[in-house]
């Protein structure tokens, strides 16, 4: 998944000496996966739960990935201290998990610590107004509704993640990645900081052949090809592919 983002719209021999920021890490996999990937790449895997990041630093010792390292993040909303600055930037199934105020807050921030034509990825973030949200609930339209009834329909009718499916509190549901997100979104939070943001095509394709060229080729052939056209269409109106999943790199212009 993450070798075929980075290589869709980067070739290989673009990446050493270049620093990435893994954002979210977690126990390091994304991080440890793009460092073998690219062994004279730096990596960066930034953490905000601290047994994560230990468990992290654990695999690393058993692995010689000198170019990986693991920092933790002081709160949500803030960033290493002596961070430095980033060519690339990894959001691997991280952005549905952050609180509004946190997008609004930590997104800038990121974008203010990444270079001028460097750019940001993220990746197997719940598209948010996909008819089915598959990622928390497991409920059809549960996307179109208010808050409110977005709540009542999760605590009484979802089948999955009962601990968090049960909770009175939106922001559990939030924190779940019940809302996903949307490239307007990001565009919006990003556009706080300094430097235009620009989606970009990937090399030799556009989005809606890079969607496709991931389904399995066996199966609907001709559905599947009728939805990259639509996607087509929406990625040139509306600058959105509306497929399950948040599937994005954004360029980041000079200020």
């Amino acid at each position: 998944m993450l070798g075929n983002q980075l290589l869709a719209y980067f070739d290989a021999s673009e990446f050493p000496g270049k620093r990435v920021l893994d954002f979210g890490c977690g126990t390091g996999a994304s991080t440890l996966c793009m460092g073998a990937m690219f062994p004279e790449t730096e990596l960066v895997g930034v953490e905000l739960n601290p047994d994560k990041i230990d468990l992290a630093r654990q695999v690393l010792a058993a692995r010689p990935l000198s170019n990986v390292r693991f920092l933790q993040s002081p709160d949500p909303t803030s960033l290493p201290a002596g961070i430095g600055s980033f060519d690339f930037v990894m959001l691997s199934a991280v952005y549905e998990h952050l609180l509004p105020a946190e997008r609004f807050n930590v997104m800038p921030l990121i974008w203010s610590k990444m270079k001028p034509g460097g750019t940001l990825f993220i990746n197997q973030t719940p598209y948010r107004y996909f008819p089915f949200e598959h990622h928390t609930t497991g409920l059809w339209f549960v996307n179109y509704v208010p808050d409110w009834l977005s709540l009542f329909l999760a605590r009484h009718l979802s089948k999955m993640n009962p601990d968090v499916n049960k909770s009175r509190d939106w922001n559990v549901h939030l924190r779940a990645g019940i809302r996903g997100g949307t490239e307007a979104e990001v565009l919006r939070n990003l556009s706080r900081a300094a430097g235009r943001a620009t989606v970009m095509q990937p090399r030799n394709l556009d989005r809606a052949a890079y969607w496709l060229s991931g389904t399995n080729s066996q199966r609907h052939r001709w559905l599947k090809r009728a939805i990259a056209w639509l996607f087509r269409l929406t990625d040139k109106i509306w600058g959105t592919v509306p497929s399950m999943n948040l599937d994005v790199a954004i360029r980041k212009g000079p200020a």
